[in-house]
């Protein structure tokens, strides 16, 4: 099929109004980028110049482009059941998945409440801590603390826990609601309190205690964190940070919300980031990789004992839901997506294409520009610097992630930048080929290169 790229481009830029974008998109370029075709870990634009996916559409297509059988589990749906009242009725798919989520999610989370996708489920699994408070009588408890520099999704209360500008709470649409508190990442690279070449001390588990005791733990309704704090500078934790929060909340009496929107399904080398510390969520949030984005859908997954206080309570009625929440034939997709996961065990793909894949990211540090490559599975970040010996910041980090990201797309790979937009992200499908990683690390190796030439 032909495209008139240029018609196309005019029509986005009068009409299209695209998200983080103004209201004529890449006005410089003529128009957006248009995407048009994709197979495997690539995809193809309208004057048929071919990327590699590096970041799995928004990270959320796992199982790679254009999987026929994704595509059928639709379409059989549609031919049955394409819609219903889902506060009044459930689906067969709708049923098997939540039952489904039930066997693969760990220790007792076992009550599913769908969602169109993932700031959706945060905000449900933020609602279910404080209506969780509430009907254990302690009402006062309606703060949620987050990670600076953390994102849990765009909506008024998901932005609410949004750690972004480090805890300056500097945003558009402020006022936002004002239960979110932050605390400190796992950030060792630019730890404040200790340095990257000694072990980390875990103060900041001991900072998020203080942080707990000064507002009042009779005032905190929940902790939510993403894993690998994503948005963070892709930091991994080490290995008893978790564990430390987990008993925190456990101590205070705080609900554990773990936001693995991104990194569920396989993404880390667990089928849930949750499974490499050994611990249980209260409360864990899911999209993306459920379906790996081939149909709007999220969930927020509750432990069995959180949800018996709801069933115990005449007030236990969950007062919320959307209209698209366990659309039947999302659900079909994402039973069929799960299926597809565990008979080609992507996790265990990931795991080890992953090692693969930070091997390579770590041997261009000759560049000049090179900072440090984390990651957990196939969720990398490469953190690039002004000086590498002091770690200094490029003067405007967001601007020069603009530069790298765009050397990389010119060159035939599709990124993102993260953190203050000085960390590269990269988070193939997990079905991407070592021949595919190799040209993944070329690209960036000549990226970093030119970049270096022109912004350096």
């Amino acid at each position: 099929m032909s495209y008139n790229t240029q018609d196309l481009k005019a029509k986005a830029r009068r009409h299209l109004w695209m998200s983080y974008q103004p209201p004529e998109p890449y006005a410089g370029e003529g128009g957006p980028p248009i995407l048009v075709t994709a197979e495997g870990a690539w995809m193809v634009d309208t004057e048929g110049n071919r990327y590699l996916d590096g970041v799995s559409a928004l990270e959320a297509c796992i199982a790679g482009h254009i999987r026929p059988e994704l595509a059928d589990a639709a379409y059989r749906q549609m031919q049955q059941l394409e819609f219903l009242d889902v506060f009044r009725y459930a689906s067969p798919p709708a049923i098997e998945l939540a039952a489904r989520l039930a066997e693969i999610t760990p220790g007792s989370l076992s009550r599913v409440h769908f969602t169109p996708g993932g700031s959706e489920a945060v905000e449900t699994a933020i609602k279910v801590a404080k209506q969780y408070q509430r009907i254990k009588g302690e009402p006062g408890r309606y703060k949620v603390i987050t990670r600076q520099g953390a994102y849990h999704g765009c909506t008024f209360g998901a932005m609410a826990v949004d750690g972004e500008y480090f805890g300056t709470r500097v945003h558009l649409y402020d006022p936002l609601p004002p239960f979110g508190r932050t605390s400190p990442p796992p950030y060792h690279y630019r730890c404040r309190h200790c340095s990257q070449e000694e072990a980390c001390t875990l103060d900041c588990v001991d900072e998020l205690e203080q942080i707990i005791l000064t507002e009042g733990p009779d005032t905190v309704a929940a902790v939510i964190m993403d894993p690998c704090s994503t948005a963070s500078a892709v930091s991994i934790p080490p290995p008893d940070y978790m564990p430390r929060v987990r008993e925190l909340c456990d101590k205070y009496g705080l609900i554990f919300i773990m936001d693995e929107i991104i990194t569920g399904f396989g993404r880390t080398g667990r089928m849930f980031a949750s499974e490499h510390w050994g611990i249980v969520p209260d409360v864990m949030t899911v999209s993306k990789g459920l379906s790996s984005g081939y149909m709007p859908i999220g969930a927020a997954v509750v432990k069995e004992e959180v949800a018996q206080i709801f069933m115990d309570h005449p007030d236990g009625v969950l007062s919320h839901g959307q209209t698209y929440g366990g659309h039947p034939v999302a659900c079909a997709v994402a039973l069929k997506n799960i299926e597809l996961i565990e008979r080609e065990d992507l996790p265990g793909q990931a795991a080890e294409k992953g090692a693969y894949m930070l091997a390579g990211l770590r041997g261009l540090s000759h560049h000049p520009s090179y900072g440090e490559t984390r990651g957990l599975g196939l969720l990398v970040g490469l953190e690039f610097v002004q000086d590498q010996a002091t770690r200094r910041l490029p003067d405007n980090p967001r601007l020069a992630g603009y530069h790298l990201r765009t050397i990389c797309r010119e060159l035939g790979l599709i990124t993102l930048t993260l953190h203050q937009g000085n960390v590269l992200f990269l988070a193939p499908p997990l079905t991407i080929s070592h021949a595919e990683i190799d040209r993944m690390v070329d690209i960036v190796d000549r990226a970093l290169g030119i970049y270096e030439e022109r912004y350096m």
